[in-house]
C-alpha cells in the first residue's frame, strides 16, 4: 500500500495541501553542485568524512554540546537512517513504542525490520506527554522508543522536563531512545524544539538523533538524512546500512556539503516565510466555526480537528454523510483541494495539511478548506 503522505499526482484543478516538504522559494536557480560524469567509486557506508564533520558542526553550534563525525551515519534521507538505527537496535526484544498520533510510516519502517509498533496514545496538538502511559504500554518485548519533537502530523513540541523524564524512564528499562528531530531545524516563530543533547549536556549512551537537510532547508527531493549516535548503536547501524543501501550518492554528498556550509540564511528564510503563512492560515481556520486547531509549536503542519463541522454536514444528509465516511476524498472530489486524513496518523476526525507552500497557494487552499466545511 502506497503512503498516504507519499508524493503524488493530482488533477490541474486540485489545490494541494497534503505535501510533506518545504515548497516555499527559497533557493537560487543555479545548483550548488553540477552533476558531474567523472569516476564515481563506492564510498563508505557512514558517509564522507568531510561531510560527516560538517554535520556534526552543524548540530552543535555554538554553546552545544560537542558532536564527533565518528558518531554519525549519513544516509540517503532521514527515513533510512531511522531504518539502519531501527535494524541495528531490535533484537529478541522487538517492540517500539511512540506517541499517537504519529508518523504515517513509523509503523511500516518497524515492521519492515520484524519489529511490532506499539502507539502510545496521548493529546493532540499538546506535547505534554505522561510517562505512566508508556509504562502501561510497555512490555518484556520493548526495545525502544520513538520520540519525534517538533512532531508530525501536529506539530507539538515536548517540553524540557517531561522529555528528560521519558528519556530517564527509558533508561531506567533499558530501553533505546530514537530521537527523531527533523523538524526542529525548521525556526517556526523563530524558536527552536528541546534536543535530547541540549538537555542532558550530552547524548546519553541510550539515544539517537535522527535529522535531516528535507524540512530545515527546503531540499526533500536532495535526500539527505543522517544519525548521531554512540559508538555501539552507530557501529551496528553502519552494519546495516552497508547492506541496505550501500553507500549515499557521492553528488547528493557533495552538495549536502555546499548546503551545510553556506545554507544557514536560506534556512533562516524557510523559517520566517512558514511563520507567515502559519499567521495566515490560523486566521483562516479560526473563522471556520467548530472546527479546532491548535497553532503548531514546530514542523510545517497543521492538524485540525474538523468533527463538529463535518457532524454539522452530516445532519445536513447527502453529501454530509459522504464528508463523513472518506472527508480527504470528499475534499478533493467535492471541493478540489488535497489533504490527509487524521486516520492515517492514528487520529481519525483530523485533517493534515502542509502550510510549507507559496502563500497563493496556500491561501486557495485553505479558503476552500473553509467553504467545504461552512454549511451553506
Amino acid at each position: 500500500m502506497l503512503s498516504p503522505t507519499a508524493a503524488g499526482a493530482h488533477e490541474q484543478d486540485v489545490v494541494v495541501l497534503a505535501t510533506g516538504d518545504v515548497r516555499v522559494p527559497v533557493h537560487p536557480a543555479a545548483s550548488a553542485v553540477r552533476a558531474r560524469r567523472a569516476d564515481q567509486h563506492y564510498r563508505a557506508p557512514a558517509g564522507d568524512p568531510d561531510l560527516r564533520s560538517l554535520i556534526a558542526r552543524y548540530a552543535a553550534p555554538e554553546g552545544s554540546p560537542a558532536v564527533s563525525p565518528e558518531e554519525v551515519l549519513v544516509a540517503p534521507g532521514a527515513r533510512q537512517a531511522l531504518v539502519a538505527v531501527l535494524g541495528a537496535v531490535l533484537d529478541e526484544r522487538r517492540e517500539v513504542l511512540f506517541a499517537a498520533p504519529y508518523w504515517a510510516s513509523y509503523p511500516h519502517l518497524v515492521k519492515l525490520v520484524g519489529g511490532v509498533p506499539v502507539p502510545v496514545p496521548g493529546p493532540i496538538g499538546d506535547g505534554t506527554l505522561d510517562v505512566d502511559a508508556w509504562e502501561a504500554r510497555r512490555t518484556p518485548d520493548t526495545a525502544a522508543i520513538i520520540v519525534n519533537s517538533p512532531r508530525n502530523p501536529d506539530g507539538a513540541v515536548i517540553p524540557e522536563d517531561l522529555l528528560r523524564a521519558l528519556i530517564e524512564w527509558a533508561g531506567r528499562h533499558g530501553l533505546t531512545v530514537i530521537c527523531d528531530e527533523v523538524y526542529r531545524g525548521v525556526p517556526l516563530d523563530g524558536r527552536t524544539a528541546p534536543s535530547v543533547r541540549d538537555v542532558f549536556g550530552e547524548l546519553p549512551e541510550h539515544c539517537v538523533v535522527i535529522d535531516g537537510l528535507s524540512k530545515s532547508h527546503a531540499l526533500a527531493g536532495l535526500r539527505l538524512g543522517w544519525a548521531i549516535a554512540p559508538a555501539d548503536i552507530r557501529a551496528r547501524a553502519v552494519a546495516v546500512a552497508s547492506h541496505l543501501i550501500g553507500n549515499t550518492s557521492s553528488l547528493v554528498q557533495a552538495a549536502a556539503a555546499v548546503v551545510l556550509a553556506e545554507g544557514e540564511p536560506e534556512r533562516q528564510l524557510v523559517g520566517r516565510e512558514l511563520t507567515a503563512n502559519l499567521d495566515l492560515a490560523m486566521k483562516v481556520l479560526d473563522s471556520v466555526e467548530g472546527l479546532v486547531c491548535p497553532r503548531p509549536e514546530g514542523g510545517i503542519f497543521l492538524f485540525p480537528d474538523v468533527r463538529e463541522p463535518l457532524a454539522g454536514l452530516g445532519r445536513l444528509g447527502e453529501p454530509g454523510s459522504e464528508a463523513l465516511r472518506a472527508p480527504a476524498a470528499w475534499l478533493k472530489d467535492r471541493h478540489r483541494v488535497a489533504v490527509v486524513d487524521g486516520a492515517a496518523f492514528g487520529a481519525p476526525g483530523h485533517l493534515r495539511l502542509s502550510f510549507a507552500l507559496p502563500a497563493p497557494q496556500l491561501t486557495t487552499g485553505l479558503e476552500r478548506l473553509r467553504h467545504a466545511l461552512t454549511p451553506a
